[in-house]
């Protein structure tokens, strides 16, 4: 006699369980899958505003300088040495407003050194240079203790009191000047002195 099989019962509770543990799974995988994308968006938002702020700093460093148009020197009354050095100096091509209150100015003789700051004193002193504008274009300047900016189209002359800083400048002399911006790349001078002074203000290049 055959065996009659009872039939298969099938636990739907247990089913259901399964079904909301996977379901649990699944949103827990998209709410960590959305938390991980909001910080690679963020990172790489960071990353470019890094990248943005290395880049102007690096055009800035790049484009910000001064040339030199001319030199002077001043003699003294016996015209035996030169005792007041003035650079007539603009922005280079492409460079933006450069505050003159940040210059450094580095001069050398072969015989001494000087390192020369700003001060809006009309007669620099040891360790100090000033400056005068000779023209201010548009947008126009309005210097004051700690803000001497000048734009593209002005032209400015720095005042060295050589005396001051011990640097009398003999006939045939060697002279260094490193113009230093604050940001910027480094405007280097060299000369040498004329053979003969013969006024009171020599044209030196």
């Amino acid at each position: 006699m055959k065996k009659i099989m009872e039939p298969r019962r099938v636990r739907m509770d247990d089913r259901g369980d399964m079904g909301i543990g996977t379901l649990i799974i699944f949103i827990a995988l998209i709410l960590v899958s959305a938390v991980a994308a909001g910080v690679l968006v963020q990172t790489a938002y960071t990353l470019q505003q890094q990248a943005e702020a290395t880049g102007d700093q690096a055009i800035k460093e790049v484009s910000t300088g001064l040339k030199v148009l001319a030199l002077y020197g001043m003699t003294d009354g016996n015209m035996t040495y030169i005792t007041d050095l003035y650079m007539k100096v603009a922005l280079s091509a492409g460079s933006p407003v450069i505050n003159l209150y940040d210059l450094v100015i580095e001069i050398s003789t072969g015989i001494a050194d000087s390192s020369l700051s700003y001060t809006d004193s009309a007669t620099p002193g040891t360790g100090y240079f000033n400056v005068t504008s000779i023209r201010d274009t548009y947008p126009y300047n309005i210097w004051t203790a700690a803000d001497v900016g000048i734009t593209q189209g002005d032209i400015a002359l720095i005042h060295v009191n050589l005396t001051a800083q011990g640097m009398d400048l003999r006939t045939q002399q060697d002279v260094n000047a490193l113009l230093i911006p604050k940001h910027g790349i480094p405007t280097f001078v060299m000369l040498t002195t004329p053979s003969v002074y013969s006024n009171i203000y020599e044209l030196l290049d």
